[in-house]
């Protein structure tokens, strides 16, 4: 069914949900432009502001199953964008941070900037050793944050060694795992904890 460009947006809500492709195109030719202006304000690059239309339309595309047609699919649309535009430049701050700190090139302009991403990074990843179990949790802080050897946890919790071995490994892979959504955190994580 070929939609008519004059359609409200309420009934291009409706008809993406029911997974029409051109209620997609109109939506698109509609607020694309808008949405890449919007993002370019803020990103000051063409190109990350492209990347960012793409990203907001596309998640509205995941999305249309969950939009309420008798929403506002504008406003949906700005608060994607605005998310989106949030993710990107903490994405690439995190980036420039890490780089530096690879790199040992940071300077004292810098410095609070990159203690504050790193810290982010860190609650991060205390948020999920918070949803692994309180032995592997305890094992995992005693070798990662007070460099104690296997041998020397195993001694200190009444445990074997090759449970130890066991557990820490289970910790660092569940780390990995969930830190691969934010490639940039996983580098941190390995080239700080592993």
């Amino acid at each position: 069914m070929k939609i008519s460009r004059e359609i409200s947006d309420h009934q291009l809500t409706r008809f993406l949900k029911e997974g029409s492709k051109d209620a997609f195109r109109v939506l698109y030719d509609r607020y694309g432009t808008k949405i890449h202006r919007f993002a370019l304000g803020y990103l000051k690059s063409e190109h990350d502001a492209e990347e960012l239309v793409q990203d907001v339309f596309l998640k509205l595309w995941d999305k249309r199953h969950l939009l309420n047609d008798s929403g506002n699919i504008k406003s949906y649309l700005y608060k994607v964008a605005v998310n989106s535009i949030y993710d990107f430049i903490r994405r690439k701050n995190l980036e420039q941070a890490f780089h530096e700190f690879a790199s040992g090139a940071t300077n004292e302009v810098d410095s609070t900037w990159d203690e504050v991403v790193y810290n982010d990074m860190l609650a991060q990843i205390n948020q999920l050793m918070e949803q692994m179990p309180e032995q592997r949790r305890k094992i995992f802080k005693l070798r990662k944050e007070k460099g104690l050897s296997h041998e020397e946890i195993a001694e200190s919790l009444g445990l074997s060694k090759r449970t130890v071995e066991n557990q820490v490994y289970r910790a660092t892979t569940f780390l990995k795992e969930n830190l691969k959504q934010n490639s940039v955190l996983a580098l941190l994580f390995i080239y700080l904890f592993v």
